[in-house]
């Protein structure tokens, strides 16, 4: 090219200065005037001939290195170079006298019209950027033209000519003022453009750049997001947006909407599910236009990748897509920004391109951030769980062992008053036997109640104890529940105070036939027993019913109701514990032991079934209910021994309460 520019330069100076390039014209076709060629002139036309070729050798060689979109610009430059040369070297051939008539210069017209497809078809150049320069390259050198002949009439003028010693002195002063001149006219030039003749342009261009400066100021994925999509979409006027990330934390990771507008979402993932895309998008880390698929498919070196590309294509084309982005961070694929076409139905020029490549590099870093962010945040918010859950298990240890340490405290106040006492007493009956201040036979039937007493206690120590270590056994059979109420009720209305405070206890008779149940006939007696006894205790006046019902059919729930002093709410949170006893039983039942209702609701559970209570409150009465099974020929196996769960040691309290 250095060889072309020399000769060039010689060529244009033998023309200024001297006759050797041209020295005579003649009159051809009574319309034309034609140089006559001169061997200066001849050498000029092989030197041009020979840049052509020159010329089309380096596009031939770009053809056969490129592919896509490319390989198709430079094979339209190619055919427009040749078209039109081919006709226009015809104009040289009246130089030597070879009259031809230029009518071939119309192959330059076809020249034309082939670049113009090239520009349309396949974004050869944008015509609004080459505009843009054209204007801003003709200002200058409209400029630069008239200083020169400003300067040159000046030269003339003042000093003479433009060759003296005066006008090259004055030289170093105006040259200087013409370099900022210059500089100050291409800034003005690029400004007015920008301002009044490519105002479009230019905001799309502004705007573009300042979304990519600004994403690095966020952290919030969401708004990322949504910042990429809408400016994308308002900016470039288009019909439909989204952005599609990898989700890494599926195995196998794949791709989910992040936000898409005018896309059908589902649409949107069928995209990323052709392998193909995301391989290629990873690969060239490069914009990917509809258009050019099927000139990448025609490129293709085998039917596989050929296939892939058309493929691709009538999947673009179905949820019109016109252009996928990748979103690269650190040179790995972590989404795809899918957009749709122009509203003005223009094609995608190189510039939009090239800025939405830029854009995209800064997206997805952006997004990559946020999304570690993000993780960060997660794995806080799961820590501060996780210490939550410690912190809250350490409270409920903690809480045990204060319940533990009450327990502690009940059952030495249990012991000291269900032990001491009956033995103080016994102590003082025998000492008065002893002394003959007391008759013997009273004394010792005195001395043997407080022994039964003792007995008790000690029975139902050992009851909870069996509970508490899951060894009760359970021998089911098939019982009448209500037999057993029956024989319980008549010893119930013997007792002491049941006889003093004229208690009614009865059984209401239910409106149906009460069917047998499969349990433990010993220890549920124990268990309505026990239900029966406080109900006397605690009722001062009034009735205590028994009552029956059904539960799905599966179930015979039995109900001992009273109109005694009910349970505060105080006293609900404690129910069920051992060692247990409501604020006001010491008055009402100085010797119970605060085991009995832990007992029985153990072997309740141990019998499949569940205890439950209900109470308005205080001075309102109290149901204490129990289920069983009905017995439907169930079977005890040999060795099938029925043991009470710790697992149930968790109480459910009726709501209702």
């Amino acid at each position: 090219m250095i060889i072309f520019y020399t000769a060039t330069a010689i060529f244009l100076l033998c023309d200024i200065f001297t006759n050797y390039f041209v020295n005579e014209l003649y009159f051809a076709f009574d319309q034309f005037y034609y140089i006559l060629g001169t061997p200066l002139y001849t050498a000029f036309i092989a030197v041009f001939i020979l840049s052509v070729i020159y010329v089309l050798f380096e596009l031939g060689k770009a053809y056969k290195s490129t592919s896509g979109v490319i390989r198709s610009q430079v094979k339209y430059l190619i055919l427009a170079f040749s078209i039109g040369f081919s006709g226009g070297v015809s104009s040289y051939f009246p130089v030597y006298r070879i009259e031809v008539y230029p009518a071939w210069n119309a192959t330059i017209l076809i020249s034309v019209l082939l670049a113009t497809y090239a520009i349309v078809r396949y974004r050869l150049m944008d015509i609004r950027i080459a505009a843009r320069k054209f204007f801003i390259y003709v200002g200058v050198a409209g400029f630069t033209y008239g200083i020169f002949y400003l300067v040159t009439w000046i030269y003339n003028e003042i000093f003479g000519g433009v060759y003296t010693t005066n006008a090259y002195m004055a030289g170093l002063f105006i040259s200087p003022v013409f370099v900022f001149a210059f500089y100050g006219l291409n800034k003005l030039l690029i400004k007015i453009s920008n301002k009044y003749l490519f105002v479009g342009l230019y905001n799309y261009q502004e705007t573009i750049n300042k979304l990519s400066q600004e994403l690095n100021h966020y952290n919030d994925l969401n708004k990322i997001i949504n910042l990429i999509v809408e400016t994308i979409k308002k900016t470039m006027r288009l019909n439909r947006a989204g952005v599609l990330l990898i989700n890494q934390s599926t195995k196998p990771a794949h791709f989910q909407i992040a936000k898409v507008v005018g896309f059908n979402e589902q649409n949107g993932i069928s995209l990323v599910q052709d392998n193909f895309l995301t391989k290629y998008l990873q690969t060239t880390q490069k914009p990917l236009v509809r258009d050019e698929l099927l000139l990448l498919a025609k490129d293709s070196r085998n039917k596989k990748e050929k296939d892939s590309f058309s493929r691709l294509h009538k999947h673009m084309e179905h949820i019109e897509a016109s252009l996928c982005l990748p979103l690269m961070s650190s040179d790995k694929l972590i989404g795809i920004i899918v957009l749709g076409a122009k509203l003005s139905n223009d094609a995608y020029s190189k510039e939009d391109l090239e800025l939405l490549s830029t854009l995209t590099n800064q997206a997805g870093t952006a997004i990559d951030n946020a999304k570690l962010y993000q993780e960060v945040q997660d794995f806080n918010k799961t820590l501060t769980q996780k210490v939550d859950e410690q912190t809250g298990q350490i409270k409920e240890k903690n809480k045990y062992l204060n319940e533990l340490l009450e327990m502690k405290t009940d059952f030495l106040r249990v012991v000291n008053h269900q032990l001491n006492t009956p033995l103080s007493v016994m102590r003082g009956y025998f000492s008065m036997i002893d002394e003959g201040s007391y008759p013997v036979k009273k004394g010792v039937a005195l001395a043997r109640g407080g022994l039964e007493r003792i007995s008790q206690t000690v029975a139902d120590f050992w009851d909870a104890y069996e509970l508490e270590g899951e060894r009760m056994k359970m021998e089911p059979q098939k019982v009448d529940i209500t037999s057993v109420v029956d024989r319980l009720l008549p010893e119930k209305k013997k007792l002491k105070l049941a006889v003093q405070r004229k208690l009614k206890l009865s059984v209401e008779k239910p409106d149906f036939e009460v069917p047998p149940v499969w349990c433990d006939l010993k220890k549920i007696a124990h268990v309505i027993s026990n239900l029966l006894d406080n109900a006397v205790f605690y009722t001062e006046h009034g009735s205590v019913t028994v009552s029956y019902e059904l539960v799905d059919n599966s179930y015979v729930k039995v109900n001992v109701k009273d109109t005694g002093w009910g349970i505060s709410k105080e006293d609900k949170k404690k129910l069920f514990k051992k060692f247990s006893r409501g604020s006001d039983a010491s008055g009402l039942h100085p010797d119970g032991s605060g085991l009995g209702l832990y007992i029985a609701r153990k072997i309740v559970e141990g019998n499949s079934g569940e205890m439950t209570y209900s109470s308005e409150g205080r001075g309102k009465g109290s149901t204490f209910s129990f289920t069983l099974p009905i017995y439907k020929n169930q079977k005890r196996e040999k060795g099938d021994e029925d043991t009470v769960s710790r697992e149930k040691n968790i109480v459910i309290f009726d709501e209702n309460i």
